[in-house]
Order: C-alpha cells, then sequence, then structure tokens
C-alpha cells in the first residue's frame, strides 16, 4: 500500500511540476500520438473510444491511475498506471516495464519439463533432456542420426503427462530435404511404447498402481497411431516456401496450442543453396532465429534447429552457415562419430550447461544408450 501512495505521489509531483521540471517533455507530448506508444492495441481502442488520441490529451487533465478509469472506465487500474507511465516517459525508460525477477524465472524455468531423447547419457549433458523455451542446435556431419535424434523427440514431447512427467504435445515438423520418413517414426513410436512398458514392470508399485500406468498406455492417448497423427509435417522445397511457413507458425501454434516442440529439419539447406548475396542471407537468418527464439519463449516450447557441417580447410568440420548464426541457438550439440563406429553428442555451446560429452546409439527403436560401454565411456566423462 505504501508502494503504491509513494508512486502516486512521485505522480502528481511529475504532473505538478511537469512545465518547470522538464520542458523537453511538453515538445515531445504535444504532437505524439498514442499509437506511437508501447501500448497494447485493446488498451489504445479504449482511449480512442473516448477520444483520447494523443499523450497531451491524457496528461492534461490525469495525474493519478484512478483518475484516468473514471474517464475511460473500461481501463483498469493496471492498465490506467501502464497508460500514465507511457505517456510521461515516451519511448525512453519505458524497457523495464513488466521486467521479472530472476528469482521468478528460475521458478519458471524449474516447472518447465525436458523432451527426453531416450538416451540416459545425452538427456545427462543437456540437463534432464531437450529445454522448451529455448533453441536446440543439432549439428554434425551426414548420417551421424541428426534427423533421427529429431523424430525421436516428436515422439517423446508426446509423453503422457500423467504418471510419465511427459508434456503431451504436439509436434510440427519442418523438412526440408525430404528425409522426414513416416515409416521410421513408426519404429519410434513402437520403440517409445514398449520403452514405457518395460519401464512398468520394472517398477516397485502395487498391482493396482501398475494397472494404472497400462491403462495410460491402452488408452488412444498413446497408441502408435494417435502418436503419428500428433506431428504435423509441412515438407519446403525451396527458401520462400521455408520462410513462408516459418512466417506462418506463430498463427499454426495459436490455432494448435498442444505444440511443445517445432523441428526445423535442417535450417541450412536452402539458405546455402538458395542465396548468393551472403549480408541479405545473413540478415534473413537473423531475422528467422529471432522469429523462433520469440516463438520458443512465449508459446514455452521448444525448437530444435537440425544444421550440417561443412569441412574447414584442413579437414576440420564446423558447423553450416557461418559465425554469424553461430549465437543463434541457445544451446549447440554436435554430433560425431567416434571409435569403431560410436557416435558422440557434445554440448559446444551453451550458457546453462557444460561442455561435456555422451555415447549414443541408432537402433530400430530409435535413439537409444550404448550398451556394454562401460570401458569406453571412461574416455568421455
Amino acid at each position: 500500500m505504501h508502494h503504491h501512495q509513494h508512486q502516486h505521489q512521485h505522480g502528481n509531483y511529475n504532473n505538478n511540476n511537469h512545465a518547470a521540471a522538464n520542458n523537453s517533455y511538453s515538445s515531445w507530448q504535444s504532437s505524439y500520438s498514442l499509437n506511437a506508444l508501447p501500448l497494447s492495441p485493446t488498451v489504445r481502442a479504449k482511449l480512442q473510444f473516448c477520444g483520447f488520441n494523443a499523450v497531451q490529451d491524457v496528461l492534461r487533465h490525469h495525474s493519478l491511475p484512478v483518475q484516468l478509469v473514471k474517464s475511460v472506465p473500461s481501463l483498469t487500474l493496471d492498465e490506467a498506471q501502464d497508460v500514465l507511465k507511457a505517456c510521461r516517459c515516451g519511448l525512453d525508460g519505458f524497457a523495464l516495464r513488466g521486467a521479472k525477477s530472476a528469482s521468478e524465472l528460475l521458478k519458471k524455468e524449474q516447472e518447465r519439463i525436458p523432451l527426453m531423447t531416450f538416451c540416459a547419457q545425452v538427456d545427462g549433458i543437456l540437463g534432464g533432456g531437450v529445454q522448451t523455451g529455448e533453441i536446440t542446435e543439432f549439428c554434425g556431419a551426414p548420417g551421424v542420426g541428426k534427423t533421427q535424434i529429431g523424430m525421436q523427440l516428436a515422439v517423446s514431447v508426446q509423453l503422457p503427462k500423467e504418471f510419465f512427467c511427459g508434456n503431451e504435445g504436439e509436434c510440427v515438423y519442418v523438412d526440408t530435404e525430404g528425409s522426414f520418413t513416416c515409416d521410421r517414426c513408426e519404429d519410434m513410436a513402437i520403440g517409445a511404447r514398449r520403452k514405457l512398458e518395460e519401464r512398468v514392470q520394472e517398477m516397485r508399485c502395487s498391482e493396482e498402481e501398475r494397472r494404472e500406468y497400462e491403462e495410460c498406455l491402452e488408452s488412444n492417448m498413446f497408441s502408435v497411431d494417435s502418436i503419428l497423427k500428433r506431428i504435423h509435417v509441412f515438407r519446403c522445397h525451396e527458401v520462400t516456401e521455408l520462410l513462408a511457413c516459418l512466417d506462418h507458425m506463430p498463427e499454426f501454434v495459436k490455432e494448435h496450442p498442444k505444440v511443445k516442440l517445432v523441428v526445423v529439419d535442417s535450417i541450412a539447406f536452402h539458405f546455402r543453396q538458395d542465396f548468393d548475396d551472403m549480408a541479405l542471407r545473413a540478415s534473413i537468418l537473423a531475422k528467422t532465429t529471432n522469429n523462433l527464439m520469440s516463438l520458443a519463449k512465449k508459446h514455452e516450447l521448444a525448437v530444435v534447429t537440425i544444421n550440417q557441417a561443412t569441412t574447414k580447410p584442413g579437414g576440420r568440420l564446423a558447423p553450416a552457415l557461418g559465425e554469424s548464426y553461430a549465437h543463434a541457438a541457445t544451446t549447440r550439440v554436435a554430433l560425431s562419430w567416434g571409435e569403431e563406429g560410436t557416435r558422440i553428442a557434445y554440448v559446444a555451446k551453451s550458457p546453462r550447461l557444460a561442455n561435456r560429452k555422451a555415447m549414443y546409439t541408432i537402433t530400430r527403436d530409435g535413439v537409444r544408450d550404448v550398451v556394454h560401454a562401460a570401458s569406453k565411456r571412461k574416455k568421455f566423462t
């Protein structure tokens, strides 16, 4: 209460001493339209409906939120406070509006359910799995299993919330290379069912609880057919199709609120083939990744991008699309071949994860742990 009084007194002070305290305000306030302020369209419409079109219209008779609410009854007190703050500060000093404390953000992060890869070692280096609310990139040479990981995540994002602590979501799979195959996805769906059934059998629980787990799997929630129905595949043959598809994505996610994963396989293919102008490519790529990051944060979903590897002088493999794209993903996982045909995942870049390696293999059922690799594992930990 004291805090609000202080704010209101401060508001009064600003208003009463307006001309004397800061003449620079009056110059822009007299010319600024409400359309130029960072207000939501609904709030702006409420003000315009009551005849307020310019900043000076609002400030002329209102120094407190409660006064503005009397003039515009459809506004809430919070909205009125935001309007007055915007009118006083203009575009300056408005960035702090809606700031969240680190404590709030931590709590939100802890509530997120990561997407399992079904390989305990890879999940381990990713802090439990692929995180929602950010972009994770998997890059590597052809045949190392990038698309397999993408399809595996398309299945595991659907794990039931009840009993199995999953996201119970849907997946959008944007396929630019024609590498998504339904048969392979069906194998993984069958494998995921089998994995969960094995887990139920291994659980130490009462018969009644076990029956509930089994019923959860038997229901349509996690049948092979329903898993495939919840994967929405967009096939993009050229860069204009890809950009149109990604532009449409926020609208599609709004219509399908259960979408918890967007896979772009691969982000590099068309950008490498269809552009001669490197500056234009970098600019469009930056805008595209910014939009994907906004999508991930706004809808609390995971965005997974698959990137190709390119050979640098000296035979070294490096992610495609160059240095300007290197910062686009929150987490970058480099996939490579190890000794004797083993596959290695390495966290190459992440603000929250250590640079660690893990071994994985691709089986008929999908991405899995390497069996009997205890002696080899010591080399990578």
